[in-house]
Formats: structure tokens, sequence, C-alpha cells
């Protein structure tokens, strides 16, 4: 029931030339930044990655983190290569100094 909520929330908010001013956009909005966890393994599920374009702004690194972790357990390649494209693009990736 919860994926399906989502799956009908995400339809609204990615509709083509939502009014983002009303009410009801606003609303799923609010629902979706609630549940940005939830909604992420459903894209990464979904393998889709459109979709995830948008949510760039919606968590921190900490939580990027599980969502890679994410899409390796479920084997999910798409999701996790264009997540670790992600991570580089706005973090990037710490150097480690291996030297003796």
């Amino acid at each position: 029931m919860q994926d399906r909520k989502l799956e009908q929330a995400l339809e609204i908010y990615f509709q083509e030339n939502p009014d983002r001013e009303s009410d009801k956009y606003q609303e799923i909005q609010k629902y979706l930044k609630l549940r940005i966890r939830s909604v992420m393994e459903l894209l990464i599920e979904n393998e889709d990655t459109e979709r995830m374009i948008e949510k760039c702004g919606w968590f921190s690194v900490n939580e990027l983190e599980n969502f890679i972790r994410c899409a390796q357990e479920k084997a999910k390649l798409r999701s996790l290569v264009w997540l670790l494209h992600l991570k580089d693009k706005k973090y990037g990736y710490q150097k480690k100094d291996f030297s003796l």
C-alpha cells in the first residue's frame, strides 16, 4: 500500500507541466521530501534515474551513501552508476594517502 501511495505521488509530482504553485503540488512535494528514503529506494528498485535527478537537493552525503549501498545490495547497476556519478559531481571522493 505504501509503495502504491508513493508511486501515485511521484506520478503527480512528475506530470508534464505541473502547476508548481498549487496546494496539491506543494503537499505532494512535502510528502515526498518527508519520505525521501522510501522514494529513493523505490526509484532505485525501478532503476528510474530520470526521476532521481529531481531529488538531488533533497538529501545529504550520508543519505547518498546509504542509497549507494542500497543499489549495491539490490544489484541495480544503472542506479548504482548514476548515484556514484552524482556523488563524484556533488561531493567528490576523499583522497587517501597510502604513502609509506
